[in-house]
């Protein structure tokens, strides 16, 4: 890739940054796998994950300590991102992934408009 283009792209990419968090909420579950109680009580913490445009793999962005139902993100990439939470209870034992909440964070501006009349003169 030329330099100009690789310089084109990081100015597109900077100028698409959009200042946007989401706020998260869920439901805690009331039950283990196996039918038994689930205490409030037993909730260490929610693992919060996220699945983006720019980053697809599975990641961890943050937790909510104790019986948490909501997480607010930080800073948002433009894009989609694609929300999971899990809980962890205090012996340590993790669920599965919840279903997945999505956003999609548009850009803030539009490109600008191509410059015209480009001339070129020979300097000999």
């Amino acid at each position: 890739m030329a330099k100009g283009q690789m310089n084109k792209d990081k100015i597109k990419n900077k100028a698409k940054k959009a200042m946007a968090t989401a706020t998260l909420t869920w439901t805690l579950p009331t039950t283990r796998t196996d039918g038994s109680v689930l205490n409030t009580s037993d909730i260490a913490s929610v693992s919060v994950f996220d699945v983006s445009t720019e980053d697809p793999s599975h990641h961890m962005i943050g937790t909510a300590t104790g019986p948490s139902t909501t997480f607010t993100t930080g800073v948002l990439t433009v894009g989609f991102h694609n929300f999971t939470v899990a809980v962890v209870d205090t012996a340590g034992h993790v669920s599965a992934d919840s279903n997945v909440a999505s956003v999609e964070v548009k850009s803030t501006l539009a490109d600008p408009s191509p410059a015209t009349n480009l001339t070129a003169v020979l300097n000999a």
